[in-house]
């Protein structure tokens, strides 16, 4: 009996770190959404923009006065990326100004990784106007050791009347009872019945609201995977690459996927509107199967792409894909998926033979995501880990077969 408890402890202990060590070795390819995280985020933002428009003074201290004839204020004044949950995925605000229904805006909203999309959970609007003499509203970020909150207070002639704290919690948002302890906070606006006023520097044509912009662009950007290439390209491929990218900063927004047969696509892309004038190659990767994805720069806008095919039938040695200028960078995510895409599509020419000759000097492309989150096991770790478990496993199989020979004697 002794010896058939013995059996069993050790077979379940060999299954276990079997199963450990196959577990480990399935979850190895670990996924960083935080670059598509950011282009969503960047996508919600601009539909904000180009709704309302930046809201802008001509001065650090701007405010409109009502009771003056100014305009009411319209636009987008503060936005900002705040992780309610600590160790979650952040949240997108933004703070604006609408002018239609005299109101001062705070909207909260989240991304669902599984439909891959924003969506709004939260608004929190004023009707300044509505407020009664002597009474003014104040929208502020609070901050504590783990909680970031949203705050709207009333003022009665200096004297506060009345506080909202607002924060989300696994993607829902919660107003507080009582009020939380608050170690730090921002103001973002004040307002009354008599004026509107910027608590953020909103000067420059929102300068402050443009490098955020700029910010989530840019971590879209940086979390390409594959290897950037610009540096290593020869003069001669680079002078080709330059000289179709001149050609197309016309094309606004130009994909090949919109086209049903090959007429249709030959005679957009035959139609080469004047735009601006392309400055330089930013950053340039092989996809793989001859397809490029360049990034690069005009006159204009820092902001801008093509995917470009190498072939032999097209002119100037590039089939046009896909142009985008003044836009949101792809992040890895989305350049994966497009590239998937272009994989199925019919009206793509015969790739060009071989590839791109490469200057023996690779750059390190090594960059750091905007958005980090914790982690169980670093990437370090899993392969010592399988191995622990696979020579545990190994071992115990070993007394195993020690222990039934020996019985079997």
């Amino acid at each position: 009996m002794l010896k058939k408890s013995i059996f069993r402890v050790i077979a379940t202990m060999c299954a276990l770190f079997v199963a450990i060590s196959c577990l480990n070795f399935g979850g190895a390819e670990e996924k960083d959404n935080s670059g598509r995280l950011a282009a969503v985020y960047a996508y919600t933002l601009n539909d904000y923009i180009f709704t309302y428009g930046t809201l802008s003074t001509a001065n650090q201290n701007g405010t409109w006065y009502f009771e003056n004839g100014d305009a009411y204020p319209k636009g987008v004044m503060y936005s900002e990326v705040v992780n309610f949950d600590e160790g979650k995925e952040p949240y997108l605000v933004i703070f604006l100004a609408d002018p239609e229904y005299t109101i001062a805006s705070c909207h909260i909203w989240k991304y669902n990784e599984e439909k891959d999309k924003a969506e709004r959970i939260a608004i929190l609007d004023v009707n300044y106007r509505l407020l009664t003499e002597g009474k003014v509203g104040t929208f502020s970020m609070g901050f504590n050791g783990t909680k970031r909150y949203i705050i709207y207070k009333i003022f009665e002639n200096d004297v506060l009347k009345h506080e909202d704290y607002y924060t989300s919690i696994d993607g829902d948002a919660f107003r507080y009872v009582k009020t939380p302890a608050i170690t730090e906070e921002i103001g973002v606006a004040d307002f009354s019945e008599r004026y509107f006023h910027p608590g953020t520097d909103v000067s420059h044509f929102n300068k402050q609201l443009n490098n955020f912009f700029d910010s989530l662009k840019n971590a879209s950007a940086d979390s390409v995977t594959f290897e950037n290439i610009a540096e290593r390209l020869s003069d001669e491929d680079e002078a080709q690459l330059e000289k179709v990218l001149a050609t197309v900063t016309g094309f606004t927004n130009f994909d090949i996927a919109s086209y049903n047969s090959m007429d249709a696509y030959r005679e957009a892309v035959d139609v080469r509107p004047d735009g601006d004038r392309f400055y330089l190659i930013s950053e340039a990767y092989h996809l793989g199967d001859e397809i490029y994805y360049v990034r690069f720069s005009t006159d204009r806008s820092y902001y801008n792409y093509a995917l470009l095919q190498r072939s032999d039938d097209a002119p100037d040695g590039y089939q046009i894909l896909k142009v985008r200028t003044d836009c949101i960078p792809l992040s890895d995510t989305e350049l994966k998926q497009l590239k998937t895409d272009y994989d199925r599509n019919t009206l793509l020419y015969k790739k060009a033979k071989g590839t791109l000759s490469l200057k023996d000097t690779p750059q390190s492309n090594a960059k750091q995501p905007m958005f980090t989150f914790k982690k169980v096991f670093d990437g370090g770790s899993k392969l010592p880990i399988i191995c622990v478990g696979g020579g545990i496993a190994v071992a115990l199989l070993t007394i195993l077969w020690v222990y039934l020979y020996s019985d079997t004697k």
